[in-house]
């Protein structure tokens, strides 16, 4: 709270309060204007750099590889670890070689290849907001929801403070169902967020060279846009919508990628419930995915400010 005066009498009029007092409250105030001034230049950092990445979306079609970069991050979070950063999660660690490495993160070297110039550019954005601004710009310029995301995260500092591999989910477990629930619950995650997650898969390729799945080319593939080739869950690959649902339940198509664990969300009873809702209602898909990606987007995260920023 301002104090209009650094020095005044008390209320029986006696003697003035000390003057360091004065200046302790003069303190506070500049400390909480600094901070309002920080927070406001992060946020103008994170605006530009979110126009940078709207440009990169319209120049190379990036959509899905920079949402995987953003869930990747995030994804290798432990609720049962409460230290910071073992817990892993949204803290940057994605862009250490070691990282990169892992299986399930098989060709993402090449999304912080495109992202790089803009953190170069706006260097005052750590890798965990910019990871995952990109991943939230990327599913509404492609038609889907507006995420309502925070920002402030810190990133780790070395590749000793990786998390290990083998946190992430894998497309072929022999049980899939088992599977999803053992990861997406280590994060935190409901059976609902679960489905409503896998909707992004509407978006982007499987390629068999990266992942083990997926055909080297399809007839909605073959020409990209983008490096062609691979095989897409969807036909308008580029397009954020409820279609997936609609795809994997009707499986009419060979040339669409149906996985194990995209199959177990018809055939699991508490999954298909979600599944079923969202193949005829998009609104309750969009409304349900953008809670949940803002979620995972903030697993593990530790912000400065402690309640991090929104951006208007």
């Amino acid at each position: 709270m301002a104090v209009p005066h650094l020095i005044r009498r008390g209320v029986s009029g006696g003697s003035p309060l000390h003057p360091l007092r004065g200046l302790l409250f003069a303190s506070q105030e500049f400390g909480r204007r600094s901070l309002s001034s920080e927070t406001g230049d992060a946020a103008a950092q994170l605006k530009g750099a979110r126009e940078e990445v709207k440009q990169l979306l319209k120049a190379t079609s990036c959509h899905p590889i920079l949402v995987r970069l953003g869930w990747h991050d995030s994804g290798t979070y432990d609720k049962n670890i409460t230290e910071w950063p073992k817990c892993g999660g949204a803290n940057g660690s994605l862009r250490f070689e070691i990282e990169l490495k892992h299986g399930a993160n098989a060709g993402l070297v090449n999304a912080l290849k495109l992202i790089q110039p803009i953190k170069d550019k706006y260097s005052g954005v750590t890798y965990a907001d910019l990871f995952q601004l990109s991943s939230a710009t990327a599913i509404e310029e492609a038609g889907g929801p507006k995420i309502p995301m925070v920002y402030g995260r810190v990133d780790v500092a070395a590749p000793e403070q990786c998390p290990p591999e083998g946190r992430l989910p894998a497309a072929g477990p022999p049980s899939p169902a088992e599977h999803l629930r053992e990861v997406f619950y280590r994060m935190g995650l409901n059976d609902k967020e679960i489905v409503a997650l896998s909707g992004a898969h509407t978006l982007g390729r499987a390629r068999p060279e990266r992942s083990g799945w997926g055909k080297p080319e399809t007839k909605y593939t073959k020409n990209g846009p983008g490096a062609p080739g691979g095989q897409s869950w969807t036909s308008q690959w580029l397009k954020f919508d409820n279609s997936y649902f609609k795809d994997v339940k009707e499986r009419r198509d060979e040339d669409l990628l149906v996985l194990p664990t995209d199959a177990v969300l018809f055939e699991d009873s508490s999954f298909k419930f979600y599944a079923e809702k969202y193949a005829v209602d998009q609104d309750a898909f969009f409304s349900d995915y953008a809670e949940a990606h803002a979620k995972l987007s903030n697993l593990g995260a530790k912000f400065d400010p402690p309640k991090g920023f929104s951006l208007n």
